[in-house]
């Protein structure tokens, strides 16, 4: 019983160690990452009284017009863990100037969803976490991540004034920034269909930027027996003839795919796997008939793909009378 007792005290001495360790870090990482972005907004107020850069933007736009130019300074995220110092020029410059470029502490990242802090906005702010990738790993075996060891640390700019760990709920205005630098992802419209939150209007990433990516199955080749031509995707038989379709899909990180085959007549056909072939016997009752056959591929998870051109095919079927 006593080396029972001497091992369960000395177990729980450990998780008592560990729990504090881990609860400590978490709040010293959120402290200094708070503290480091207070450190460059501070930065940003010396260069601008210092006036260095202000130089620099009246080379770029010229000194005649520079007297309409006031240049405003940012810190702008580029990824959930790198940031930059930069100035704007006004529009007459449409890329912003580099100041620095920084990085977070290690396992600091921002939450998705804002882009940076403007110093000279009426509020502007982010969210910083620690342990983010972990915690999904966690949430990808287990579902779930216990609410109390997620810890998040609002960094915010009030007038140009740093408020850090406040419970505000809006962060305010950022600077424009790329999809990454929000913290999502540019999702591949070909391949990809995005999911969960996201924002319009993104630099290089108009309409696909999402919190999450879900890949597409992808067709990846339709032919036939008769051939078709490649050039207009077209062929001919005559009524009462039969043309074989082939394709070749993938599936992606699906295990399977249900395949619709819609011959353009009125009929369709079902069918399972990423290839396959079926045959179908088209008529015409009258001097000349044109289908459109088409195919269409879903997943598991109902994600079908994107219409292109590589799934359509005319079919032009001779009279029959």
């Amino acid at each position: 019983m006593r080396v029972l007792r001497m091992l369960f005290t000395g177990f729980l001495v450990i998780v008592l160690l560990a729990a504090g360790a881990f609860f400590g870090a978490r709040e010293v990482l959120l402290w200094w990452s708070a503290r480091s972005l207070a450190s460059s907004v501070e930065e940003l107020a010396r260069i601008k009284v210092k006036g260095t850069f202000a130089q620099q933007c009246r080379r770029l736009v010229g000194s005649d017009v520079f007297a309409t130019v006031t240049p405003k300074y940012q810190l702008r995220f580029l990824s959930h863990t790198e940031y930059a110092l930069e100035v704007l020029c006004g529009d007459a410059v449409k890329e912003p100037v580099l100041i620095a470029r920084k990085t977070l502490p290690l396992l600091v990242s921002k939450v998705p969803g804002s882009s940076g802090l403007l110093p000279e906005a009426p509020l502007s702010g982010i969210r910083l976490t620690v342990f983010a990738a972990q915690f999904d790993l966690i949430h990808q075996y287990i579902g779930s991540v216990p609410a109390f060891l997620v810890r998040e640390r609002a960094v915010v700019l009030s007038d140009g004034v740093v408020l850090a760990d406040t419970d505000a709920v809006a962060l305010g205005v950022g600077p424009s920034t790329s999809c990454e630098g929000y913290g999502y992802i540019c999702c591949d419209a070909q391949t990809q269909m995005g999911a969960g939150e996201n924002i319009a209007g993104v630099q290089s990433c108009l309409t696909s930027c999402f919190s999450s990516c879900i890949t597409r199955p992808v067709l990846l080749s339709l032919t036939t027996t008769p051939f078709l031509n490649p050039q207009n995707r077209s062929l001919t038989v005559a009524s009462g003839g039969t043309v074989l379709f082939h394709y070749v899909a993938d599936a992606g990180t699906s295990s399977d795919l249900q395949i619709i085959m819609r011959f353009g007549d009125g009929k369709t056909e079902q069918l399972q796997g990423a290839t396959g072939s079926v045959e179908h016997v088209y008529t015409c009752p009258t001097e000349g008939c044109q289908y459109t056959a088409q195919i269409e591929l879903t997943d598991t998870w109902g994600v079908s793909s994107l219409p292109g051109k590589l799934d359509t095919v005319a079919v032009n079927v001779s009279s029959g009378v």
